[in-house]
């Protein structure tokens, strides 16, 4: 398994819980809004986001070495035991190790600021995207969606223009971007834009995306119908 692999599952986890936690407290505030209903939407909503997650996927960087993989099993053995809020801050510690033997290693970047998301550690993971970014051999939308991500749960969860910015060059590259999409979509439901919901899970269902949850993409797009 990977070092990229490790933290980015370990990222969806927190980082998912986070962004319902905060959802959760504004549709409660809705006034008429039932709390079945609430329920319902939150559970189909935490499933798209650990699939944006996850969609975010590895930076196209070089592959690895063989010996580089034989090292870090032997480091995930050291890890047997622990919590994942644990292993997160011991992969922060060697990520950074890592980085100050080689700062211009974009990969080692992207896997930091994958980390620091778990940590909910907004403003950092900014800045390791950010260097990823720039560190990259040439311009990667999978990058761009990872720095929109940090950047729009960094800001409070608005669209604001410098997350519309990574967006749309992560779509300019990939149009069907996993990540990018998924972001867009929940954005659009959780301010009540319902048929651009709906418009933008329908494209990730065109796109069939293998990360994609088929069966909560329909009933997020069933439910969102039933709210126009």
């Amino acid at each position: 398994m990977t070092l990229q692999t490790w933290i980015g599952v370990i990222a969806m986890v927190a980082v998912a819980g986070l962004v319902f936690f905060y959802w959760h407290q504004r549709q409660l505030n809705r006034a008429g809004r039932k709390p079945r209903a609430v329920v319902f939407i939150i559970a189909l909503m935490s499933g798209m986001s650990l699939a944006m997650y996850a969609g975010l996927g590895e930076a196209d960087f070089a592959v690895q070495s063989s010996q580089q993989l034989a090292q870090q099993s032997d480091d995930n053995a050291e890890f047997a035991g622990l919590t994942a809020s644990e292993v997160n801050q011991k992969r922060i510690t060697m990520i950074q190790e890592s980085i100050k033997a080689n700062k211009q290693n974009g990969e080692l970047w992207y896997a930091l600021g994958n980390a620091y998301m778990y940590d909910n550690a907004f403003d950092q993971a900014v800045i390791a995207f950010d260097y990823s970014r720039r560190l990259a051999p040439a311009p990667q939308a999978n990058i761009y969606s990872a720095l929109a991500s940090a950047l729009y749960y960094q800001q409070g969860q608005r669209m604001t223009a410098d997350v519309s910015q990574w967006l749309d060059k992560a779509l300019e590259l990939d149009k069907d971007n996993f990540a990018a999409l998924t972001l867009i979509g929940s954005d659009y439901f959780m301010s009540a834009r319902y048929q651009k919901a709906i418009d933008t899970w329908v494209q990730i269902l065109d796109s069939e995306h293998p990360d994609a949850d088929r069966p909560a993409l329909i009933a997020a797009i069933n439910r969102a119908k039933q709210l126009l």
